[in-house]
């Protein structure tokens, strides 16, 4: 995995040398370097979900999260952090799936992870994608967290992410919407209050607070934590996008069916922001841009700033809101 980064790295770094030599004239000085566009990409943080991973830390200062079904009803999250920084743990860091490797062709950052079977280290080598685990360059990413059990205890923090981000990030020159209202036309229904099962085990519940802006995560078994804050996680914006799961024709490393998502093209999506309910349309036709949610007016919609939060669920699955 580090070796694919590092022949990356090194494939890069004699292009450029070759374009500086080519760039030398008779008088043997270098050519002006061309200034790297764009910026760096996100951090994508593996954050596990079974009950064992709870509490969680270091969700709610995240920009976006890819909620989705790993095994046996349980969920994992992708947890992207655009400009990440502090000393706050993230945790607990877990593995990759399938899915993980599409969420990186649309956002290009730094997969942060605990490994992953093998199936899945062979797309990330394969398609060089940039990929940190504990063991990266002597450790200098992730520690244990003594408090917890093994291998529920990874953890990493904001300033470990900046630091590989500087080292192996692509650049990327992407848009994300700016901050906005969404449409107020059609006329949204109203929102405070969200029930959904994401799978067959994890009951989801969300309930509108207009004094934080924002929307409490609950689960089957109560408020979902960030011991950094103290207080259930605080989406401002919760979006629920129908998309199919199917085998992904290997085992995961427990020997159960890895799952894979059907994450292309477009399909429906309900979008939950200030206590209200739009109609929208999640759209991933260019699999190498990330993914937008357009409104009823067909244009992209604007949501207020904020931690976003999107569970990829079963196409018809039942939501009531109120």
């Amino acid at each position: 995995m580090l070796t694919a980064v590092r022949r990356e790295l090194a494939g890069l770094a004699t292009s450029v040398a070759l374009v500086a030599l080519a760039g030398c004239g008779t008088t043997g000085l270098p050519a002006t370097p061309t200034p790297t566009p764009g910026r760096p990409g996100p951090a994508m943080v593996q954050i596990e979900n079974s009950i064992l991973a709870r509490p969680h830390a270091g969700l709610q200062q995240a920009d976006l999260v890819y909620e989705y079904l790993a095994e046996g009803g349980i969920t994992r999250m992708t947890v992207i952090y655009f400009k990440p920084s502090g000393n706050q743990r993230i945790e607990p860091v877990r593995s990759a799936r399938p899915v993980t490797i599409r969420l990186w062709h649309a956002y290009k950052g730094v997969i942060f992870f605990s490994g992953a079977n093998t199936k899945v280290l062979q797309m990330i080598q394969q398609q060089q994608i940039p990929a940190l685990t504990e063991s990266s360059d002597g450790g200098a990413y992730f520690a244990r967290d003594a408090s917890r059990r093994a291998p529920h205890n990874l953890y990493t923090d904001g300033d470990r992410l900046a630091q590989g981000l500087n080292k192996y990030a692509p650049r990327v020159t992407y848009q994300l919407p700016s901050p906005g209202t969404p449409g107020a036309s059609p006329a949204p229904a109203v929102a405070n209050r969200i029930v959904f099962n994401q799978t067959n085990v994890h009951r989801v519940t969300y309930t509108y607070s207009a004094a934080d802006g924002a929307y409490a995560y609950g689960t089957e078994t109560g408020p979902l934590i960030d011991k950094n804050t103290g207080q259930p996680i605080k989406p401002v914006n919760v979006i629920l996008i129908q998309v199919a799961h199917h085998d992904a024709g290997f085992t995961d490393v427990l020997g159960a069916p890895a799952v894979d998502f059907d994450l292309q093209g477009t399909g429906p999506a309900d979008v939950f922001s200030k206590g209200h309910r739009y109609t929208a349309t999640w759209d991933l036709t260019n699999a190498e841009l990330p993914l937008k949610i357009v409104g009823a007016d067909g244009k992209p919609m604007h949501l207020p700033s904020g931690l976003t939060w999107i569970h990829l669920v079963d196409p018809g699955t039942p939501i009531t809101a109120s």
